[in-house]
């Protein structure tokens, strides 16, 4: 299920959406699989970005997260409960399946250092920033050539 977007322009017609364009970081959803697409937040803060879907109810052994180069995706199946044979829908509203959502993010991220975490049916992926895009001050050493 796993496809390994490249890097485009975005063209009109293209399943890519632009989800945050801020000058230094651009973030493409790139989600356009069959499935459902779960609901997602994301923020940046001064030291990173932070991905939030919704997943209520799915296991995190059925949750899958990966990272190639600058493209996060988050994969997964929700299975429907059991209700027995012999009962029958009067209202159907709460989605089942599987999921996909990827992201091509740009920008200095570090995201060999991702984290992702699952709690309340919240599924959390932080990437830190680089060392040198986090707003911090540092001095620079001046080589002295005289």
């Amino acid at each position: 299920m796993s496809r390994t977007p490249k890097k485009r322009d975005i063209e009109e017609g293209d399943p890519a959406v632009l989800v945050a364009n801020r000058g230094r970081m651009t973030i493409l959803d790139l989600s356009g699989e069959p499935g459902f697409p779960p609901p997602v937040d994301i923020h940046e803060t001064e030291d990173g970005l932070t991905i939030r879907l919704e997943l209520p109810g799915v296991a995190v052994e059925s949750i899958g997260v990966y990272v190639q180069g600058t493209t996060v995706e988050v994969t997964g199946e929700k299975d429907r409960e059991a209700i027995g044979a012999q009962a029958s829908f009067l209202c159907l509203e709460r989605t089942f399946g599987r999921f996909y959502r990827a992201f091509e993010m740009t920008g200095c991220l570090n995201m060999a250092r991702m984290t992702a975490s699952l709690k309340g049916g919240i599924l959390s992926l932080y990437v830190p920033k680089c060392e040198e895009r986090r707003g911090r001050k540092r001095r620079i050493l001046i080589a002295d050539e005289s």
